[in-house]
Order: C-alpha cells, then sequence, then structure tokens
C-alpha cells in the first residue's frame, strides 16, 4: 500500500490520508522551494496539485531545483513540473498556470484551493498572493532561502497575521540575484510541505503567528512571535 507508512504514524490513520486525497494546494512558483514541495505534496497523496511558474529552466537553475535536468533547458517549469508529479503519482491531479499572478488575476487564480504555498522570489506576487489569501481566508505557508539560511511562516490561518504585516513594504531588487546554496531551498521547501500537510489532516502545531528563521550554516535557528 502506497502510504502504509504513514498508516504506521502515531494518531494518523485512514481518515487523515483521506483529506490528503480529497485536498487541493496551489504552489506559487516551481523553482528551488517549489521542487521539493510540489514532489512531498505528490508523494503524500495530495488530491489536487495546481502549479504556476511563468519561466522557463535555465542551466543556472540545476543546482537546487530538482524537478529538473539539462536536457529540459528552455522548456516551461510548470509544465514539466505537472509530468513530473504525474510520475511519481499518477493518482494526482494536477492544473498549471503557466503565467504571472498580478493583484488582478490572484484571487481568481487562488480561489479554489484549500492551501497555497508561496515558492516563489518575486515579491510583486508575494505581496498579490497574501492580498488575495487573505481576502479569501485561505491559510498560505510561506517559505524563502538564500545564502545558507531561509524563514518559513504560515500566514492567514486560526487568525495569524499576512506577509505583509510582517513586511508592509518590499526591500530593494538588487541587480544580481542573491547566492544560494543548492539544498538550502529543498530544506525550507520539505518544511513548508510539513506545514501543508499539517494544516490540511489537522496534526501538531501549526507555525501560523510565528516567523521561523533558519541559519544552518551556524546551526542556528529562532522562532518569533509575529
Amino acid at each position: 500500500m502506497r502510504y502504509a507508512r504513514h498508516l504506521l504514524l502515531d494518531n494518523f490513520d485512514e481518515s487523515h490520508q483521506e483529506r490528503l486525497s480529497k485536498s487541493s494546494v496551489l504552489v506559487v512558483g516551481a523553482g528551488g522551494l517549489g521542487s521539493a514541495l510540489l514532489l512531498y505534496l505528490a508523494a503524500a497523496g495530495v488530491g489536487r496539485i495546481g502549479v504556476l511558474d511563468f519561466d522557463v529552466i535555465s542551466a543556472s537553475n540545476l543546482n537546487r531545483q530538482i524537478l529538473y535536468h539539462p536536457g529540459l533547458i528552455g522548456e516551461f517549469k510548470s509544465e514539466e513540473a505537472a509530468k513530473r508529479i504525474k510520475e511519481l503519482n499518477p493518482d494526482c491531479m494536477v492544473t498549471t498556470f503557466n503565467r504571472k499572478v498580478t493583484t488582478e488575476n490572484a484571487a481568481d487564480t487562488i480561489r479554489g484551493f484549500d492551501v497555497v504555498a508561496d515558492a516563489t522570489d518575486n515579491f510583486q506576487v508575494r505581496y498579490a498572493i497574501d492580498d488575495a489569501c487573505r481576502n479569501l481566508k485561505t491559510p498560505l505557508v510561506y517559505g524563502t532561502a538564500e545564502q545558507w539560511g531561509g524563514q518559513l511562516s504560515v500566514f492567514h490561518f486560526d487568525g495569524a497575521k499576512g506577509y505583509s504585516d510582517l513586511y508592509p513594504e518590499a526591500p530593494e531588487v538588487k541587480k544580481t540575484p542573491p547566492g544560494v546554496m543548492g539544498p538550502m531551498p529543498g530544506f525550507i521547501g520539505t518544511r513548508q510541505a510539513l506545514e501543508v500537510i499539517k494544516i490540511i489532516t489537522g496534526q501538531g502545531e501549526v507555525l501560523a503567528g510565528k516567523l521561523m528563521i533558519f541559519d544552518v550554516l551556524n546551526n542556528r535557528n529562532l522562532v518569533f512571535d509575529i
């Protein structure tokens, strides 16, 4: 049985797995964070996954975006991610959105999904989905990775604030993208997948109202109330 090891977990039974199979999750961004996030959501049995990304695969993506390989350079990330998801779990329904999220289309894109995961590195997109999730009362699992560190939080769940409450103004965009150690986005993306699963199944303590900051280079983790 595919999910046998899930059913061996304490306080996790077929009803929890059924919640996953009936759930829908939109992942905004199919890059470094999204690669791990999408693979683990599909493997865990999420019934419907939305993949939103308007970018194409480039050689510089391949140190961290484990959904892809050199033969896919130039292809659209959303389409190739969908293929990998279906290979991993044929029972998962995949919807692709090969477009950029804006304040005008964010709500229509998000509507109908149970949870949204922010795996983008675009600040305009991040603020747009935060605003839409606030209005739709849709939980938003936020993650970001840079250098040897990252951040994780859950917004708009159980009364929690949103990204724009934490960061009212977008930082200045640098001309050169920041460096990032390859496994770092996968580490954060995996943690995002776990928060999504906890929200859907009602298991454990969701990271709502808190911001977790990781510094893996120095093995330091901090948690702040927000």
